[in-house]
């Protein structure tokens, strides 16, 4: 029996904003499939995501509540996504990089 596991998803520390960490969509597409990335980080950092609407008629939002700290991924015009988590704690933010370096859920670029 073979057990045939999804690709990595890819992401992209950003070097010039501190705290940025982007998911650039697969080529060929238009935008990220959000239910891998999801599925991704709900396994490896054991939360549950909420999408919410920040105003009445505004933009969906993912988000999730890791330590206290709610993190939200924000869909781009480009169709790629991003966690901004500069506004986290020192802590919470170091713990969810290095979850994330070490998954295998994802790959580094």
């Amino acid at each position: 029996m073979s057990f045939d596991r999804p690709a990595p998803v890819r992401f992209i520390l950003d070097e010039r904003r501190f705290g940025l960490v982007s998911f650039p969509r697969p080529k060929g597409r238009t935008r990220i499939p959000l239910e891998p990335l999801q599925a991704a980080i709900e396994q490896t950092l054991g939360v549950r995501f909420e999408v919410r609407r920040e105003r009445l008629f505004g933009p969906k939002i993912h988000s999730f509540v890791y330590m206290g700290e709610r993190v939200k991924i924000r869909m781009l015009d480009s169709g790629d996504a991003h966690i901004d988590l500069a506004g986290v704690d020192d802590d919470v933010r170091e713990i969810i990089l290095e979850h994330l370096r070490q998954s295998h859920e994802f790959e580094a670029q």
